[in-house]
């Protein structure tokens, strides 16, 4: 879409289509680069969700002013007052509709939201031609026909949003319950497999879904957290080196301080000898 463009939506006046009560629109548009865009207005009757097309924008939900990148969502939902706007560098592309129904309170359930809306940070391709198609509609006439089937493209979309936004809810819950486990067990040996079997999942599966969330891998996570303790164990206790390594699941001495030095550009006698001074330097 190259210009702007806004669609007002008058409601049905009888209000009694089965459809349109599930999901209508009452105001949609397209903004294409927001430059300076900040918009500030109170609760509404409606719904309202924002789609990045391209670029970058926030939105504040629940006091907290959340980023959004290109191919996430905003949702807020009726009564939440709409507070967002347009990133400075990189100004959002965006579509958004203001809609009623109930589809609202599914919403609301499936996606377990108990304040005024979410961010569906999963992309969703095909979202914005469908939401372009809604325009489309919409642009070319107001009559019930053309309302029901742009209704159709909206809910297509919400419903598509929720599932891949539930996909994700789940693969969040599989990660960290392997994490508690991982943290659980800092002073043992652990494999993959057993956090798999603590996850519940394949340990292939695991492996994928543990570094889209965190950037890493479950076992390279775990060597950052028990170097990480090792750190503190060195600083804060006179335990020789070798107990440390040991309480941390390593049998080998060098082994120990080879990980430690990858981890902290230095050997752990290093460290506790020049982080030491340094305390002791700032509490004089």
């Amino acid at each position: 879409m190259e210009q702007d463009t806004r669609v007002l939506v008058s409601p049905v006046s009888d209000g009694d289509d089965p459809f349109l009560q599930n999901t209508e629109i009452r105001l949609a548009g397209y903004y294409r680069r927001a430059a300076g865009q900040f918009m500030e207005q109170p609760g509404a009757d409606s719904a309202l969700l924002l789609y990045c097309m391209e670029g970058r924008g926030f939105a504040e939900i629940d006091g907290r002013v959340m980023l959004v990148n290109q191919g996430e969502a905003v949702l807020l939902l009726p009564g939440a007052a709409r507070v967002y706007g347009a990133d400075v560098e990189a100004p959002w592309s965006l579509i958004w509709v203001n809609f009623t129904g109930r589809v609202t309170e599914f919403l609301r359930e499936r996606l377990d939201i108990s304040g005024e809306g979410a961010v569906l940070r999963q992309n969703l391709r095909g979202a914005g031609p469908l939401l372009e198609q809604m325009l489309d509609v919409l642009a070319g006439g107001q009559d019930l026909m053309r309302r029901l089937e742009a209704a159709s493209c909206l809910q297509l979309v919400l419903l598509r949003m929720t599932a891949a936004n539930l996909s994700a809810g789940a693969q969040r819950q599989y990660v960290e319950r392997a994490k508690e486990h991982l943290l659980a067990h800092i002073e043992e040996e652990t494999t993959l497999q057993e956090l798999a079997n603590a996850a519940g999942v394949s340990k292939f599966y695991l492996a994928r879904i543990f570094k889209a969330h965190f950037g890493t891998s479950p076992m390279e996570y775990l060597r950052g957290v028990r170097m990480q303790r090792a750190c503190d164990l060195l600083l804060e206790t006179d335990l020789p080196i070798k107990e440390i390594g040991r309480q941390l699941s390593y049998h080998s001495s060098y082994h120990f301080a080879q990980c430690f030095r990858q981890y902290a550009g230095c050997n752990p006698s290093d460290f506790r000898r020049s982080a030491r001074k340094k305390r002791g330097r700032t509490s004089k």
